[in-house]
Formats: structure tokens, sequence, C-alpha cells
């Protein structure tokens, strides 16, 4: 039997009005939102609408319930029936029909529609490599300046955490799927964008999307003069930050909104430098390209202090990361173009990283980190600002500072090969397992990453000394030899350490290169050669080895070579070789006076560590377990396992401390 409301709300069409006035709110909703944003409306207006909106359910079951329509007129409904609800206890239950009614509305917006915008709290956002509408390859570098720009833009903001550059850079090609991307990077945004040049216009359409719905939350096209185009970075950046309820600063606005240079041709000269310095393979021929282009804009406007700060970064990157010209004059430069990319303009960022630079490459780890921490607080976002922190630190030895600042540059690039720098990190202080999952990370997307893979066969090393699984990851590396002769040289010493000499003289075979360099160290081909010999019992062969060895060191040093310290404990190995004994000694010495622990924490280690080897070579048993047991109570790569696999500290074996250290 049908209840007496019941029958009497649908007599008088409740409930196709509540129906057709819901059809009807939800398309206003539809309709009001992206109106709001054409309008740059503020949030709260759809606020009040959705309140306005629930607030009409009520009103429209109360005038269902007074009139009806008939033949297109309307009337009052007629009245009620015997025993029907009237007075208060009506309007009361009319009143709660239209709240019941509007719930599902409210708790839409307030509770499912916050839940789904939740990530947006965060105020994440990746930026995607922009398209380039211009045919030709010729032109994409223009399209990848003005992604970068924008993205070095959203850095400056403190408010947002903005995603790099290396890790969108995946994306240039293929279908988006916004939602993917940004559970893999971990945004709640996703800017989006094309660029189209013609003559001297520029077109740039962007988009901001929600990435947990695809929801389109801005976007807009700007067709202006070429000499615009800082104006509408400026402009996406701001929209950007608005959108996001990000805090922008008058400091930040104004960083923003300052023109890097005046001169297109500047302008466009330096987006082709840096087009060259960042290609993958980082040639040095592509380094000289990228110089020039630098140069050639600096003359178009000497003004330019980001050009000025861009070459300086690259001549402390051939001096010191590449090694491609470390020449004293390359320093000299580096240190000019800095001073002069402050002057111009004391809060640029990139100045203060470039400034930042020069101390660091002259191991000045501490005036580094002083740079590189007002980098930070000028560009928060910047990737290259916390790893040059986390570098000065880590050499300073405040390692656990170091390791937090790589976890942030880690959530900042979630795909960054700088995990392999908090992998080795981790492994120097002995954690090992952890260390572990950071290279898998790192392999786990970069699979063929030669870097990650040598040091994790290191870290499997000193973890376990477990060289099997070491050979089996080496071995696996593509054949060639690498301009610094690392893939060589690791080869070696690990055939080395099983007693393999023809395995390593083997590897050595493919390559011509006379000196297998690194920056905490230097090996001869001949004193590798040395090496090999004496493993082998060739006791003649190993003296004249290491004699040529030493004239060809001696020789270097004579040309005064940056990090000279390795070369004097190169020396002190193949002055130990050949039982020279004192000479050895004060060789080895000297290297580690040029490069204490105390001046780097993280080169100073290996460089002590040879000295204990020549202890151990030259029979001088107590200096050398001393040097050791200092060795392994501080961080860095020496471990119980590398004492006992590690032929150099054969003449120890018998020792019952050394025994008791490598747990023999």
């Amino acid at each position: 039997m049908e209840l007496p409301l019941f029958a009497e709300l649908k007599r008088r069409r409740i409930f196709r009005a509540l129906v057709g006035y819901g059809i009807a709110a939800f398309a206003v909703l539809q309709i009001i939102e992206p109106i709001m944003h054409g309008l740059r409306w503020p949030d709260a207006v759809l606020s009040y609408v959705v309140a306005a909106l629930a607030v009409g359910f009520p009103v429209v079951v109360g005038l269902a319930w007074i009139f009806d329509v008939n033949a297109g007129r309307m009337i009052r409904t007629q009245g009620d029936p015997v025993g029907a609800l009237r007075g208060a206890r009506l309007l009361l239950v009319l009143v709660g029909i239209g709240v019941l009614a509007a719930a599902p509305g409210v708790v839409w917006y307030f509770v499912v529609r916050g839940i789904a915008r939740t990530a947006l709290r965060d105020k994440s956002i990746a930026v995607l490599p922009f398209a380039s509408l211009n045919a030709g390859e010729d032109t994409a570098f223009f399209a990848d300046g003005i992604h970068g720009d924008l993205l070095t833009q959203l850095s400056k903001i403190g408010d947002l955490k903005v995603i790099s550059r290396t890790s969108v850079l995946q994306y240039r090609t293929g279908t988006r799927n916004l939602r993917e991307i940004g559970e893999a990077l971990g945004v709640a945004t996703v800017l989006e964008g094309s660029v189209q040049r013609a003559d001297n216009r520029v077109r740039i359409e962007a988009r901001l999307s929600d990435t947990h719905d695809d929801r389109q939350i801005w976007a807009d096209r700007y067709d202006r003069e070429l000499t615009d185009v800082f104006a509408i970075q400026s402009a996406v950046t701001e929209e950007i930050a608005r959108a996001l309820k990000a805090r922008l600063s008058p400091e930040e606005k104004g960083r923003i909104e300052r023109r890097p240079t005046r001169s297109t041709e500047a302008y466009e000269l330096y987006l082709r430098g840096r087009e060259y310095e960042e290609r993958p393979n980082q040639l040095a021929g592509d380094f000289r390209i990228a110089e020039q282009m630098y140069r050639r804009a600096i003359e178009k406007d000497p003004g330019f202090a980001l050009a000025h700060a861009r070459l300086s970064y690259l001549d402390t990157s051939r001096f010191y990361w590449y090694q491609i010209d470390a020449s004293e004059a390359r320093l000299a430069e580096a240190a000019r173009e800095a001073e002069r990319a402050l002057t111009l303009d004391p809060d640029l960022a990139e100045a203060h990283i470039a400034a930042g630079n020069v101390p660091y490459v002259q191991r000045d780890f501490s005036n580094a980190a002083k740079e590189f921490a007002v980098a930070a607080k000028l560009d928060p976002n910047s990737v290259t600002v916390w790893i040059s922190l986390a570098y000065s630190q880590r050499r300073q030895g405040a390692f656990e500072q170091a390791v937090r600042n790589m976890e942030r540059v880690s959530e900042l690039e979630p795909r960054s090969l700088f995990v392999e720098d908090l992998a080795y990190t981790l492994t120097m202080l002995r954690r090992y397992e952890e260390a572990e999952r950071a290279f898998d990370r790192v392999l786990a997307w970069a699979p063929d990453n030669d870097i990650a893979l040598i040091d994790k066969s290191r870290l499997m090393l000193s973890w376990k000394g477990d060289d099997g699984l070491a050979r089996t990851i080496l071995r696996n590396l593509p054949a060639r030899v690498d301009p610094s002769g690392t893939l060589t040289l690791n080869k070696h010493i690990l055939d080395l350490m099983k007693l393999y000499p023809r395995e390593a003289v083997a590897a050595l075979a493919p390559s011509s290169i006379e000196f297998f360099t690194a920056r905490q160290g230097v090996l001869p081909r001949a004193l590798i050669e040395a090496m090999v010999a004496a493993v082998d019992g060739d006791s003649a062969r190993a003296l004249a080895k290491y004699d040529e060895a030493r004239a060809r060191l001696e020789a270097e040093l004579q040309k005064k070579p940056a990090h000279e310290f390795r070369y004097h404990i190169a020396l002190g190995r193949a002055l130990a070789g050949l039982r020279r004994n004192a000479d050895a000694l004060r060789e080895a010495r000297t290297g580690v006076e040029l490069l204490p622990i105390s001046k780097d924490a993280i080169d100073g280690p290996s460089v002590l560590e040879e000295l204990a080897a020549v202890y151990a070579a030259t029979g001088d048993t107590d200096a050398a377990i001393r040097e050791i047991e200092y060795l392994l109570s501080t961080p860095g790569y020496l471990s119980p396992a590398l004492l006992r696999i590690d032929p150099k500290w054969l003449p120890l074996h018998g020792d019952p401390r050394f025994r008791r250290l490598a747990g023999l």
C-alpha cells in the first residue's frame, strides 16, 4: 500500500521538479567554471554558485508543492486530501526533502571534488616539452629554449614544486596520458604548449591541466612580436601561480618579470648555445660550439648576465668535470665571467651557481657552498642548485646534509641520474642496502648507464666482496673505452683482484690511452702493466714497466698539471715497485698533504688509501694498519671485504691485526 505522503509528492510532481532542477543546476556548474577561468574570477565565485543552487532545492520543492503547470499555465495545485500534513509539519517535511535532494551535489562539490583536487593543493607541476609547429630540426631549438626558460621562471617560485627538465624530456614524443604522467612524476598538474615562429612574430599556446581528471584549469594563447617573448613567459608563469594559488612574493615577481636581454639576436644565440651544451653525448666539439654561441651572444649584448654565467659554467665543466681543458687560463676566464654575471645581476641564481663553481673546482668547498646557498634562495626548485650544494657539503664531510639534499633532488627530478650520486654517497656511508636500492632505481629506467653499473659493481665489492657480480656487470657494458679510460681501468682492477693478470692485459688491449684518469687518481698504462707483470711473477718485466711509469709520471709533474696530487700518488706506487722505499713514501705523503681528507672528504680517503698501500709495499706494517683503521672509521669505499680481496694488501695478510680488520 502506497504511503499517503509519497502519493501526494507524486500527485504534486515534486520528483519531476527535482530532476529538472538537478539537470539545470549541473548545466550551470559546467558552464560557469570555464567562464570563471576565462574571466579570471576567483574560485570563491564557484562556491557561491554551488551554495545558491543548493538553497534552490528546498525552494523548488516548495513551489512544486503549491503550483502546477497545466496547458502552459501555472495554476495553484488543488487542495490537500483529508489527513494530509499541514502547517509547520508540512514545511519541515518539504525543507527536509529539498535538503536531501541537494545533499548529493553538495557532497560531490565539497567532498568528492575536494578529494579529487587534493593534489592541486600540493602546487606541483610538470612542464612537458613544447611542440614546435615550425618545420625543420633547425627551429626546434627555439621551442626547447622557450620550454627551458619557462621552467626556470616557474622554479623561482618557492611555493611551487616544479619537476626538472630532465624528467619531462621523455614525454617529448608519443601519446600523453596525463594521469599516468602525474603518477610517474608525482605532480598534480601538467603544462603543455606549442611554439610557432614566423619572421619576427611568435605564437605561444599553453594549457594547464589537472592530472587526476584531465580537467583544463587554465589556457591561453599569445600572439606577439618576438621582442615580447620574455613578457609572454612572465605572463604564463604568473597565470600558473594564480591558478595553483601559489604565493608569489614581490621579490619573486620582480625576478620573473626581469628581462634577461634586450637583444632577440643575443637570446637566440644563447638558446643555441644551451642546445649544444646540453646534448646527451657531451662531446668536446659540442662544447666548443656552445662556447662560440655564448661569446657571440655577449658580443650582441655585453650586459646579458645569463650568457656570461653560462659561459663561466661551461668553462668550469671543461676544466674539472670533463677535464677537456684543465688550463689555468680556462679557470681564470670562468672566474671573470662569473664575476661579470654577478655584477650585472646580483639576483640571478645562475650567476651564483657559476660563482660557486669557481671555488668548487679549486676545492674551496666552503665558499662554493655559500654561493650555492644564495642560489637556492633565488631558485628553490633548481636541481642544479641543490645537487651542487649537496656536492660541496659531501666534500666537506657533511654527508647527512648532502643525502637530504640529494633526496630533494630526486623529488624534483624523479628520473634523475643524480640518484646515482645518492647511491654513491650511501655506499661511502656504508649504508649498503639503501645504496643498492638507489642504484636499482637508476638502472630501472637507464639500464645501460655505464657509470651506475660500474659504481654498483664497486658497491657489491665493498659490501660483499662479490666480484662475480661485478664481473657480470662490467662485461655486459658496451665494448668500448671512454676518453678517461674509466671502463678499461675498472675492468683491469677487477681482473687484478682475483689474480687474473692475462685478462687484465686483454682488457687494456683495445685502448691506445697512456694515462687512465679520474678526478681522484691517475694510472699510466705502464704502471698498470707493471702491476700485472708483478702478479704474474715476471719480475724483470715488472721492474722495466715500473721504471717506464716513473719516467712518464715525473715528466708529467714537470708540467705542473691540475690536481697534481694524483701524479704524486701514482709515482709513489711506481717507486715502491722499484724498491725505492724512501722516495715512494715521500711522493705518497706529498699526495696526502696536497689532498687530505680534511680538505676533500670524497677524494681524500682514496689518496690516504694509496699511502697505506705504499706503507704495505715498503714493509711499514704498523703505519699501514694505522691508516687502514682510520679509513674504516670514516666514510669511504674501503671495507673488510675489500681488504680480503684486493691484492695490494697481500703483504699484510700475515699480521693478526690486519686479519681482524679484514675478517679473515
